[in-house]
């Protein structure tokens, strides 16, 4: 049985996001959107997945993430492999992302979250760092969407999200 993160643990994890969102804004003055690049065309395992999610968040080695192939979503558009799932076990709350390419090939990690219009699980935000994990639990707005935010078919049928235009 794999170990899963305690209510306290996790509240430490949200807590330290949390603070280096504030430190960042403070310093740059405002929000940033990825504050740097993710990594170009990498061949992605569900290893190179878990230990990027690692570094993304600062975790721990004990601290468990648990990968599985998300059936719903491509590893990149087009292809036939499907995007990695993956899952930090918690006490308080499970925390799931998704690891998946965006149309340049960037690997992506994206928390996943409630869509706003339908409340159906889907990727929401990339994140690249710990400050933009932060202000993604903090409703931050101009993170950079996810690639697979609009075109998930998470979203449930009548989800007007999946027709809108993106606004930039």
């Amino acid at each position: 049985m794999p170990l899963i993160l305690s209510a306290r643990a996790s509240a430490r994890l949200d807590h330290a996001a949390l603070r280096a969102a504030g430190q960042r804004r403070r310093e740059d003055g405002a929000h940033r959107s990825s504050s740097a690049m993710a990594p170009f065309a990498v061949f992605a395992t569900a290893g190179y997945a878990r230990t990027r999610l690692r570094r993304v968040l600062r975790l721990r080695q004990w601290v468990p993430v648990i990968s599985s192939p998300d059936d719903l979503h491509r590893l990149i558009e087009g292809s036939l492999s499907p995007a990695i799932r993956l899952l930090i076990p918690s006490a308080a709350e499970p925390r799931e992302f998704l690891a998946a390419y965006d149309s340049a090939r960037h690997f992506t990690l994206s928390p996943i979250g409630p869509c706003p219009r339908c409340a159906a699980s889907v990727p929401t935000m990339c994140i690249n760092d710990l400050a933009d994990y932060g202000d993604w639990l903090g409703g931050a707005q101009d993170l950079a969407e996810s690639p697979h935010y609009r075109t998930s078919p998470a979203h449930h049928r009548d989800c007007p999200l999946p027709i809108q235009p993106l606004t930039t």
